[in-house]
C-alpha cells in the first residue's frame, strides 16, 4: 500500500507533469510534444517522426503549397454579377506529371469574413512507356476556383477574405461598388498577387461586366515589357476611349487594358471561345546581330475579351 501512496503523492507534487501532453496536427496522427525539461527545446524524436510522416505524404505525391497566386477571373459560364477567386500554385518542376486541382475549404464567418483555407494538391507521375513518350514536359500549375456572387457578398456585408495554409496566412480587404471589385492585400506572405493594379499598384481591380466595355490582352508580351503606349495608339486609331486608367494591367502576369466599345465593334466578335483576335501592335526588342545589338520591330497579337475573362 505504501508504494502506491508514494506514487500518488509524487504525481500530485509535480502537478501530473509525468503525463505527456499531446497535440493534434490536422493532417497527421497525434504527436508527443511534451517538454520534460521546461526549456522550450522541442522533442527531437517527435520532430523526426513528424518529418517522416510529412515526407510520406510527399512520396505519395501530396504537396502542401508554400506560395499561392491570387486573382479574380470571369469565365463564360458565369453570370454578369459572378466572379471567381482563383488560387494557383506554380509548380516549377517540369516533367511528365499531371496535377490534381488544389484542395481548399471555404466558409463565411458572418457578417465580416470569408475564410479560405488551402490544403494540398497531388503530383501524379504517368504510368507506362507510352505515357512517358506522349507526356507534356512543360511547367504545370494546380488551381482552385471559388465562384462568388456580388449581390450575395453585399447582403452578407463581407469585408475581408482571410486566406490560410500551413505555410502562413494573409488577409485581403474587400472594396466593392456597383462598377467594380477591389481586393487590397493587407499582407502577402503566402498568398500573393502576380500583377498589382491601381495608382499605388497595391490591389486587384476587377470591373464588373459592362455591355460597352472591352478588355484587350497581349499575352505574347514579355515580363516587364511596356506595351501600354502601343495599346493606347491601337485603341485611339479605332475610336476607343480608356474605361479607366487605373484598370490597366489587372491580368495575372499578362497586360490587360480596358476600353469603352460604344459601337460594339469588338464585343460582337467575341464568340463561344470567349475571345477574338482583333489585330496586332508593334514593339521594339533588342537583337544581337553582326553589327552588334540593335532593336528590331516585333508584332504582338491583340486579343479582345469581356472584362474579367482570362485567356
Amino acid at each position: 500500500m505504501k508504494p502506491f501512496l508514494i506514487t500518488i503523492l509524487c504525481l500530485l507534487a509535480t502537478g501530473g507533469a509525468a503525463l505527456p501532453a499531446m497535440a493534434q496536427d490536422e493532417n497527421l496522427p497525434e504527436q508527443m510534444t511534451y517538454d520534460p525539461t521546461y526549456t522550450g527545446v522541442p522533442n527531437e524524436a517527435a520532430d523526426t517522426i513528424r518529418a517522416r510522416q510529412r515526407a510520406s505524404l510527399v512520396n505519395k505525391g501530396f504537396i502542401k503549397p508554400e506560395l499561392v497566386h491570387v486573382d479574380v477571373v470571369h469565365h463564360s459560364y458565369m453570370e454578369d454579377d459572378q466572379f471567381g477567386i482563383q488560387m494557383a500554385i506554380p509548380d516549377l518542376i517540369s516533367g511528365c506529371f499531371t496535377l490534381t486541382p488544389l484542395e481548399y475549404e471555404a466558409k463565411f464567418v458572418d457578417p465580416h469574413y470569408l475564410d479560405i483555407k488551402v490544403k494540398k494538391y497531388r503530383r501524379i507521375a504517368p504510368e507506362g512507356s507510352n505515357a512517358l513518350r506522349k507526356c507534356d514536359r512543360g511547367n504545370k500549375m494546380s488551381t482552385a476556383l471559388m465562384v462568388l456572387n456580388a449581390k450575395d457578398l453585399k447582403s452578407r456585408g463581407t469585408q475581408e477574405i482571410r486566406f490560410s495554409a500551413d505555410a502562413g496566412a494573409d488577409t485581403y480587404k474587400i472594396i466593392m461598388d456597383e462598377n467594380r471589385l477591389e481586393l487590397v492585400p493587407q499582407s502577402m506572405v503566402v498568398f500573393k498577387v502576380a500583377n498589382l493594379a491601381g495608382p499605388l499598384k497595391d490591389r486587384i481591380i476587377y470591373p464588373f461586366a459592362s455591355s460597352k466595355m472591352v478588355a484587350f490582352h497581349v499575352p505574347m508580351a514579355k515580363d516587364g515589357e511596356d506595351v501600354s503606349s502601343a495599346i493606347e495608339t491601337f485603341a485611339r486609331n479605332r475610336s476607343l476611349k480608356p474605361a479607366s486608367l487605373d484598370m490597366a494591367n489587372t491580368g495575372k502576369g499578362i497586360p490587360v487594358f480596358y476600353f469603352n466599345d460604344d459601337k460594339g465593334q469588338y464585343l460582337s466578335q467575341i464568340g463561344d471561345k470567349g475571345y477574338a483576335e482583333v489585330g496586332t501592335i508593334t514593339v521594339e526588342r533588342p537583337y544581337d546581330g553582326p553589327q552588334g545589338r540593335t532593336k528590331i520591330p516585333y508584332n504582338l497579337t491583340v486579343f479582345a475579351t469581356r472584362p474579367g475573362t482570362q485567356l
